[in-house]
């Protein structure tokens, strides 16, 4: 028995991957597919301490400890900023999950007046006292701000890891104004790497996990397709403009070099069949 679906809150979901120390259920409705009794935090003792950034997840934020301009993310961060600019002048933007405040600052020295959400309250901090940010530590739901108050609102590889996603989005949208957009990136779980992970451990009557977990990661609390990140947003109150997949940089990724290898293959194969590991939407506030 599992939890109802975090998305339509049917009743009706079931465990499809019993994983080692997680589980993973699917809703029958929706298809929906998360991480069944999921305990996020913050705090010292959550799953997004101070250990999160400097152990289980450093190779993917390593570089923004010191001279964040290094990131690998950044060129992606620019990309999409240049995308929104050309319908928008810098306004307010929100970051809801700013982690170490990379993508604020990126906006900042564009001429946006950048707010970050983050609930790790050593990534919080480590914002506002490393990066000069403003940044409120907590959960989305929590923010307190008057609605309509930003342009942009942006979820980073962060829609993922909350516990609550429909109520997270709904709540971006009433904090934008009409006509504001939301810029979202997140794993898309439709994806060549997916298929062969679900092979191997459907073929080996779930014995095989390692390739599953490395996948379906355990800080995660949604696994989204493309198809149930879109009925997501829509129902939201937004209208899809740019919907594209790519994958997650590879210098951010804790591999060995065989796993590199096969990694570089799967990006190439990915790309050509169109099944890439990750998806940007880009959608307007109706």
């Amino acid at each position: 028995m599992s939890e109802p679906c975090p998305l339509c809150r049917s009743p009706r979901t079931r465990v499809v991957y019993p994983l080692t120390g997680y589980r993973i259920a699917a809703c029958e409705e929706c298809g929906f597919l998360f991480h069944d009794a999921f305990r996020g935090g913050g705090g010292a003792d959550g799953t997004f301490s101070k250990d999160y950034y400097e152990g289980v997840q450093r190779d993917a934020f390593d570089a923004q400890f010191g001279d964040y301009t290094k990131d690998p993310s950044v060129p992606v961060y620019t990309r999409w900023l240049s995308h929104v600019e050309d319908n928008m002048r810098p306004g307010r933007i929100l970051d809801v999950g700013s982690a170490l405040g990379t993508f604020l600052k990126i906006a900042e020295g564009r001429g946006w007046k950048p707010v970050g959400v983050e609930i790790s309250q050593f990534a919080a901090e480590f914002s506002r006292e490393r990066r000069g940010l403003t940044v409120f530590n907590g959960d989305l739901e929590q923010f307190q701000v008057p609605d309509a108050s930003f342009d942009v609102v942006t979820f980073w590889d962060s829609i993922e890891h909350v516990t609550h996603p429909a109520e997270n989005l709904r709540t971006a949208v009433r904090l934008l104004r009409p006509g504001g957009v939301l810029l979202l990136t997140t794993d898309n779980f439709d994806c060549l790497v997916g298929d062969v992970a679900r092979w191997i451990y459907r073929a080996s009557f779930g014995k095989v996990r390692y390739a599953i977990e490395r996948v379906f990661i355990p800080p995660n609390r949604s696994y989204f397709t493309d198809r149930t990140l879109s009925a997501l947003l829509t129902a939201c109150g937004l209208k899809i403009s740019v919907l594209e997949k790519m994958e997650y940089p590879l210098d951010k990724i804790r591999t060995n070099w065989a796993e590199r290898l096969i990694l570089m293959g799967f990006y190439g194969a990915a790309l050509l069949l169109n099944r890439q590991a990750q998806v940007t939407v880009l959608a307007e506030k109706l």
